[in-house]
């Protein structure tokens, strides 16, 4: 291993190298002829350390070329120095370029001579033919330095974890290899799993490997279809003139490649990758995958997409709305401002439309029926000394705002209070008879409790008459302090509150073996909107007004 010495990922400094010794690896391996135009799928965003993917940029726009003038220029110069020199020259230039466009890190690139020496050596490391790495593998470093930046490790070595595993079911197991094997007896198969994603960035697969409940075939669908060079695009998947089967062992072998490598990497960190790869394990999936082909392996291959569907995409529904339930409850009782609490639920509500975007993408069942969707039924919890209510602040909002119901109306926090800031009926029904009265009336207590009454009436509620005569006495006898301090204290426990019970609200759907994944998908929606909707609603509440001397200079 030479990345020791540039501290940069050994699959990066692979692709570098087979491109500068090579440059028709970059024709055959990294582009996808396939899109129109055709276009590189390893970017330089992939590369981890910002220097290797600047090389990278400058290979592919107009580098090759340099190094091809070089050569023809000095046939008989070394030609790892002759392309080290015109690879350095073309990022010289482009240094010239951005020091002369005004940018500061260019101009002291520029008068940095010890930076441009150990690039050169760098350059001519990479490009000599005692660099220990294969060119005819640069498609599988490019995919591992792809999958990498996609899927950061939190430990050193280890590349990215696609999935984790949900069951140990071994029937659950055959099922997902049947929908591989389909897909490796006819590529052309693969057509039933796209769709047109409403995000640009989305996989225009509908099913994505982290629906499969195994790990290994999580991988290996990635490694098919899903990920970047992917299997069913190499030119054997498709050639007429080789037979099915030999078609099916070299999309095998690609994938076998991809699971050896990656455990290659793994192995630094994962004791079970080193075990994996002293067992020959990924030798044995290829094995399997080679009679998962056959048709006596799968009932009907043509019925891969249905297949997917119940037994893939389906069952992994209700483990992700947990999972999903418990990122909720940890967001919305964080301590973090509820302006960043709206954010983070809002990017899980998004993850979710994109998992109903990609469910009803997929086939529906012959026999599906549209039969209503049972409401979970939500238990209530022990509060383990978090109510997230708060009765005497309620009573504190309330006799500030009967003593000056202005405050409504003149911005802020306060003026941001709703009826389900107050979990008391007869909190809730004050608080609406203040915003219906003209301030004149609602500073009348009699007026106020009067009309509280009405509409509690109508909506078939009942007050408690000596809560109501309580608050209305202490608003003409006590003085209390502006309600803003106090109704940010009620916005932020309605929204820890509503957090709580939507995350509830979803586990005890997710966990009812009865609730259709549609219907799941919907309702967990309803949860995570209306959380998402109170914390946009006082997101406000997370930045603090300035206070009246913020402005003033301190005397020290």
């Amino acid at each position: 291993m030479n990345n020791e010495r540039y501290d940069v990922p050994q699959h990066e400094l692979n692709v570098i190298s087979s491109m500068l010794r090579d440059r028709a690896v970059a024709a055959r391996q990294l582009v996808n002829w396939t899109s129109s135009p055709p276009q590189y799928w390893l970017l330089p965003k992939h590369f981890r350390t910002p220097w290797a993917g600047e090389i990278y940029e400058t290979l592919i726009n107009g580098g090759l070329d340099a190094i091809d003038q070089r050569l023809q220029a000095y046939p008989n110069a070394d030609p790892a120095q002759a392309t080290a020199d015109a690879v350095t020259g073309q990022l010289y230039a482009k240094y010239q370029q951005m020091a002369a466009a005004g940018m500061p890190h260019a101009r002291e690139t520029l008068a940095s001579s010890d930076y441009w020496t150990g690039m050169h050596n760098a350059l001519r490391d990479l490009a000599s033919t005692t660099w220990p790495a294969n060119t005819s593998g640069a498609r599988h470093d490019a995919y591992v330095t792809v999958r990498s930046s996609q899927h950061p490790s939190t430990t050193e070595g280890v590349p990215f974890s696609l999935a984790r595993g949900r069951t140990d079911d071994a029937s659950a197991r055959e099922k997902e290899v049947a929908v591989i094997g389909a897909i490796l007896s006819d590529p052309a198969r693969a057509a039933k799993f796209r769709y047109q994603p409403s995000s640009p960035d989305a996989s225009p697969y509908w099913l994505q490997p982290q629906d499969f409940g195994d790990p290994a075939t999580a991988e290996i669908w990635d490694a098919l279809v899903t990920g970047p060079d992917p299997a069913i695009e190499l030119p054997a998947a498709t050639d007429p003139s080789l037979t099915a089967d030999q078609r099916a062992q070299a999309m095998i072998e690609h994938i076998y490649q991809r699971l050896s490598y990656n455990d290659y990497h793994r192995s630094t960190a994962d004791p079970q990758a080193q075990t994996r790869l002293q067992s020959n394990t990924n030798q044995a999936i290829a094995q399997y995958l080679a009679r998962a082909t056959r048709t006596d392996f799968c009932p009907n291959q043509d019925h891969a997409d249905q297949y997917a569907l119940r037994f893939i995409l389906e069952p992994s529904i209700p483990a992700t709305v947990q999972e999903l339930a418990g990122e909720v409850r940890r967001t919305g009782l964080s301590d973090a401002p509820l302006g960043q609490i709206a954010m983070e639920l809002s990017t899980r509500q998004y993850s979710l439309d994109q998992l109903k975007e990609r469910l009803d993408a997929a086939p529906d069942p012959a026999e599906a029926i549209d039969t209503p969707a049972s409401e979970p039924v939500v238990n209530a919890e022990p509060d383990n000394g978090a109510t997230y209510t708060s009765r005497d602040s309620e009573r504190r909002v309330l006799i500030s705002l009967m003593q000056d119901p202005s405050q409504l109306r003149s911005g802020g926090p306060t003026s941001a209070l709703a009826p389900q800031d107050f979990t008391q009926p007869e909190h809730t029904y004050l608080f609406k008879a203040l915003q219906t009265l003209h301030p004149t009336e609602a500073v009348d207590p009699w007026v106020l409790a009067n009309q509280a009454q009405r509409l509690a009436s109508q909506e078939g509620a009942e007050l408690s008459h000596s809560e109501v005569q309580n608050i209305g006495y202490a608003a003409r006898t006590l003085r209390v302090p502006s309600a803003e301090q106090t109704a940010g204290h009620l916005v932020t426990l309605t929204v820890r509150r509503t957090a709580r019970d939507a995350s509830t609200a979803m586990e005890a759907a997710a966990q009812n073996p009865a609730t259709r994944p549609r219907h799941l998908i919907d309702q967990t929606h309803a949860q995570l909107q209306q959380a998402t909707h109170e914390a946009l609603r006082h997101h406000e509440q997370s930045v603090p007004n300035p206070s009246r001397y913020a402005g003033h200079q301190a005397h020290l």
